[in-house]
């Protein structure tokens, strides 16, 4: 069950929504043992007996956790690395086996049939088990199964953290109908769900008629294959953020606050701010989970490129079982390591000048289109073909009805002919799909983002929700203030007002606040 299909918009979710306030009523306990329950039906929507693996996940890991919590030190760490072993060995068998298998005896893998969330789940559960070694977190189990089993950050996260959404849990006053929430969490939604239906939907067949020819090794122009380059960055982007929106105002939907999980990416002047941008939780996971403890005690600048390049490989895999993943993150790393070291050996200016940050966004954004036709193929031949075409080495093959089709309304208004499209665009691109590709381009980089324009920020709200205030409406939206993201400087992260946040302590260079 998807957050843009009928069943989940109009019959789940109001379900969903009026029985956890209608058992807050009751109690809060009530409220988090039923939304936890909708949850799993939830999860048991896409595959019913799948919904044993969470349910087992949750048990098991909430009784490391209290096992981590009672033993000394030396016992705690040796449970915890049993733990996070265990997380993973479920993980690499549902996602990784056949392409495991695939590179000891050579075959080409199947597409693995990987249960719901289960790798946003993976992470959850990782960080929360470190967190419990680290500082003895409190926890009870139906607080724990419910932040765990949450169903708006189920699919395409955003990751959350328990000491943020834990301490969330502890505050009564999140269970009391509030209708602000209400209207700000279906205004984000809707947003969401725009991004997700109007744009990555709509680009996903201009997408796919360019890859799919490149695998099966049918030419493709120069101007098809950055054309799909082009559609796919923008697809990616408004479906990965759609999703989070629509996951922030369903959270919004149950008083709960999810972290913000992109922040303009396309916008990015540099690599490091691109990462700074674009799937945050995943970067700061990344950071906390994996680089921190690769480069604890480790100051040399060759071990921390090293542990950058480990990092990012292994988020490239995270992402998907194949090669294709595994070089979209090595290249991204290569990226980030190119970029600290510019950063490293030319001064940071107060103001950086308007030309300089248009040719570091052209690079950055060519860096990101060009990564994305790995993230896109099905292997690594139609990545090199496609790559091949974008150099100039593309052939124009005779267009066929599957793309003129797309275009015979413009050509017989005579804005372009068909010779045209034949010789350049060829039978896998099209007018319109330039056209929307531009539109979704424009989009992203010149219109102020969804929560931008809401305003929507994921600090702490605990103690707002308090205090004795009265009901708030949402404002209509013509005469909403547009809050526009500021300025980042580099090595800081957008997050919460005020709080200051080192980029993957990857590669930072300096430190700042977000204000």
């Amino acid at each position: 069950m998807l957050f843009n299909s009928i069943e989940f918009i109009f019959v789940f979710l109001p379900l969903a929504v009026l029985v956890h306030f209608a058992l807050a009523r009751v109690s809060a306990t009530a409220a988090i043992l039923g939304t936890t329950l909708s949850s799993l039906v939830f999860y048991a929507w896409w595959n019913p007996p799948f919904v044993l693996l969470p349910v087992a996940s949750i048990v098991a890991n909430f009784w490391f956790a209290r096992l981590i919590a009672a033993a000394g030190k030396p016992a705690s760490k040796r449970l915890l690395i049993l733990s996070i072993a265990s997380n993973l060995v479920v993980l690499c068998y549902w996602k990784y086996a056949d392409f495991l298998l695939s590179i000891i005896l050579s075959y080409k893998p199947a597409p693995p049939v990987v249960p719901l969330a289960l790798s946003f789940t993976t992470f959850v559960q990782i960080a929360f088990l470190v967190d419990v070694y680290r500082r003895n977190t409190s926890f009870q189990f139906s607080r724990y199964a419910f932040f765990v089993a949450f169903f708006p950050h189920l699919i395409a996260g955003p990751i959350v953290r328990w000491n943020s959404f834990g301490r969330q849990l502890g505050v009564d006053a999140r269970f009391r109908l509030d209708w602000s929430n209400i209207a700000l969490g279906l205004t984000i939604f809707v947003f969401g769900l725009a991004k997700k239906v109007l744009l990555a939907d709509a680009l996903s067949p201009h997408v796919g008629a360019v890859f799919d020819a490149a695998a099966k090794g049918d030419p493709v122009t120069a101007i098809a294959a950055w054309g799909a380059a082009f559609a796919f960055s923008a697809q990616i982007y408004f479906d990965f953020s759609g999703y989070s929106d629509m996951a922030i105002g369903l959270g919004l939907l149950f008083n709960f606050r999810l972290p913000v999980n992109f922040a303009a990416p396309l916008r990015a002047t540099s690599i490091l701010d691109f990462w700074r941008r674009w799937h945050i939780t995943l970067s700061q996971w990344l950071r906390d989970y994996i680089y921190g403890p690769l480069t604890f005690g480790r100051p040399m600048g060759w071990w921390r490129a090293i542990a950058v390049m480990i990092t990012m490989t292994l988020a490239g895999l995270w992402h998907g079982a194949g090669w294709t993943f595994v070089v979209w993150g090595a290249y991204h790393g290569c990226l980030l390591i190119i970029n600290t070291i510019w950063q490293q050996v030319t001064p940071e200016r107060e103001e950086p000048t308007r030309a300089g940050q248009l040719v570091g966004w052209v690079l950055t954004f060519t860096a990101f289109v060009v990564g994305a036709v790995f993230f896109r193929a099905a292997d690594i031949e139609t990545s090199w073909r496609l790559l091949a075409a974008m150099g100039g080495s593309g052939h124009p093959p005779i267009a066929e009805a599957i793309t003129l089709q797309h275009d015979w309304w413009a050509i017989g208004q005579g804005w372009i002919s068909e010779a045209f499209i034949r010789t350049w665009l060829g039978s896998t691109w099209s007018a319109t799909g330039t056209a929307l590709t531009l539109l979704a381009l424009a989009i992203a980089l010149l219109v102020p983002d969804s929560l931008e324009i809401t305003g929507y920020r994921e600090a702490d709200a605990q103690v707002e929700l308090a205090k004795e205030r009265r009901p708030a409406r949402l404002a209509p939206l013509a005469h909403r203030r547009v809050h526009r993201l500021p300025p980042l400087r580099r090595g800081v992260l957008p997050a919460r007002a005020g709080e200051r946040v080192p980029l993957l302590p990857i590669l930072t260079t300096g430190q700042g606040a977000l204000r």
